[in-house]
């Protein structure tokens, strides 16, 4: 394998490269291990730069930064509440398993479809 055989793009670098191997190694012809070896050592500018990770946002003084971590504590330690809008369970319509007006033991508790539609307090869901 001869250096003309290499593409241009490789030879500028290899050519660098070969300024840095011993002298012994330039004159024997260059080998496929050779090869791989000198485009491997091929450095680029940008491979120690890293972009830096977000940080949080200052918020001036020490004195606004320990209020903040108050308020976000206060608020993480507050016991769950559910919505304002949210459902609240249906009660039951008896107590025990047995139905008193079917005699059933172990039925269902609420009847879904009462009235020929899904409901739910009076909403009705259609599917």
């Amino acid at each position: 394998m001869s250096f003309s055989l290499i593409p241009f793009v490789f030879k500028s670098s290899i050519d660098a490269a070969l300024q840095k191997v011993p002298r012994a190694v330039a004159l024997a012809p260059p080998t496929a291990a050779v090869l791989t070896t000198l485009v491997s050592y091929r450095s680029y500018s940008s491979a120690g730069i890293r972009p830096r990770a977000p940080g949080p946002i200052p918020l001036g003084s020490s004195k606004d930064q320990a209020e903040f971590e108050r308020l976000v504590k206060n608020a993480e330690s507050a016991p769950a509440t559910s919505h304002p809008d949210a459902r609240e369970p249906v009660p039951e319509e008896f107590k025990g398993d047995t139905n008193p007006s079917t005699g059933e033991v172990g039925g269902p508790k609420r009847e879904p479809v009462r009235f020929g539609d899904w409901s739910f307090k009076g909403r009705v869901t259609d599917f």
